[in-house]
């Protein structure tokens, strides 16, 4: 029980930490174009947060290796808060860029909480201990939108600064100084070596990554997390200012449509667990797949808000489908849970890939083509991946139920 007493406390932290960081999903567009950004900055601004938090994570485990996980977890929560407060005073594009880089980089600490939970778990209940970071971000990547659209209320609309487009970021600063104070209090850091750290994070993150994605299965089902990655966060990066450009929405009704999907999402996840067992998770992903592509593709057809919220509430049931679908398939390659913190590393890094290809490849499309590509592109995607991958499983991955 007492292994158990880390984790239940690391939740907490890490719901604030991930709410605070999502907060500026849907405002950064916002902020962007208060500085004389377009759209094509908007992509870029969010391919680069996610650059740094990819290659900062492998880091910050190392330092945690020497130093402890908790006063490592405690200097990026510090890190984050001055990053975010100073976002919020930003008044040019360049500044906007430096400080979103390294909100980036302190978002890496993700990896770090997935080593406190190696440190505090045995092989058998690790994988159990992780989920720990999937419902963070689940419940974070809801109340964070929500809590940057109420921010939005009480700004003044067009303007950077504190008062204006920044004010979600002030509040982003002190959702951090909070998770500081909370994680210098609550926060146990695991009784182990530096060399004990050093083999728990191996399990995480190994060095034997290609080895692991020479198995088939394993490298398609990383290929098909990172197309879906991308066919996400090619709309994440467009949707505020495609809501602007044809429904002339402002922060505040992109923040609670972003927050009403995730809710939804939350919802849809009771019905992961009949459908999985009435047909299997390889039929669910693949459904999940095809449901979540057609939606996003019909979205922008009709150019009417009822239709876009129906299609997108479609888009978001096959969301809720594909996550934990890919997840259970994944885990099924671990031999006998020995590898299943290694194998969900390697999945979590091909969906920091495509985090880090999506953004900027949605702010291209929006500004060369139509505002309506994205939609296109993303639903495309999504359908030609699923057939492609079908196909490829069939011949190179195995048999699942």
């Amino acid at each position: 029980m007492a292994k158990q007493r880390p984790i239940r406390r690391l939740f907490p932290i890490l719901l604030l930490n991930l709410t605070g960081f999502a907060i500026a999903i849907p405002v950064l567009p916002a902020l962007a174009y208060a500085v004389d950004g377009t759209a094509v900055d908007v992509g870029l601004l969010y391919a680069v947060q996610s650059l740094g938090q990819f290659l900062m994570a492998p880091i910050w485990g190392k330092f945690s290796d020497r130093l402890g996980r908790k006063p490592i977890l405690l200097a990026t929560f510090a890190a984050a808060a001055l990053m975010e407060l100073a976002t919020a005073f930003v008044g040019s594009l360049g500044l906007l860029y430096v400080t979103r880089f390294i909100v980036g980089l302190c978002a890496g600490n993700v990896a770090t909480a997935s080593a406190l939970i190696a440190d505090s778990t045995d092989g058998q209940n690790r994988s159990k201990g992780m989920a720990v970071i999937g419902i963070s971000f689940g419940i974070g990547f809801t109340l964070g939108p929500a809590i940057g659209a109420a921010a939005g209320l009480v700004a003044e609309s067009g303007v950077p600064g504190i008062t204006g487009a920044g004010l979600p970021f002030a509040v982003a600063a002190a959702m951090n100084v909070v998770t500081l104070g909370l994680g210098a209090f609550l926060l146990i850091e695991p009784t182990s070596s530096a060399a004990e750290r050093r083999d728990n994070r191996a399990a995480t993150r190994s060095r034997t990554v290609w080895r692991q994605l020479k198995k088939g299965p394993v490298f398609l089902l990383c290929a098909l997390f990172f197309f879906y990655t991308v066919s996400l966060t090619v709309l994440e990066g467009t949707f505020f200012i495609y809501m602007e450009a044809v429904y002339g929405y402002d922060i505040v009704e992109v923040g609670f449509i972003f927050a009403g999907m995730g809710l939804l999402m939350a919802l849809c996840h009771g019905a992961v667990g009949p459908i999985s067992r009435r047909i299997g998770d390889l039929r669910m992903t693949l459904f999940g797949v095809f449901t979540l592509g057609i939606g996003l593709m019909v979205a922008p057809v009709v150019p009417v808000l009822w239709f876009l919220l129906t299609a997108l509430s479609l888009a978001t049931f096959g969301r809720a489908l594909v996550h934990p679908g890919i997840l259970a398939m994944m885990s099924i390659r671990s031999t006998g849970g020995k590898d299943t913190g290694q194998l969900m590393g390697i999945l979590t890094s091909s969906a920091s890939l495509g985090r880090i290809f999506g953004p900027a490849t949605g702010g291209f499309i929006f500004a060369y083509i139509t505002p309506a590509a994205p939609f296109y592109f993303a639903g495309g995607l999504l359908i030609v991946t699923g057939v492609v991958w079908w196909i490829l499983w069939r011949r190179y991955g195995t048999p699942l139920s």
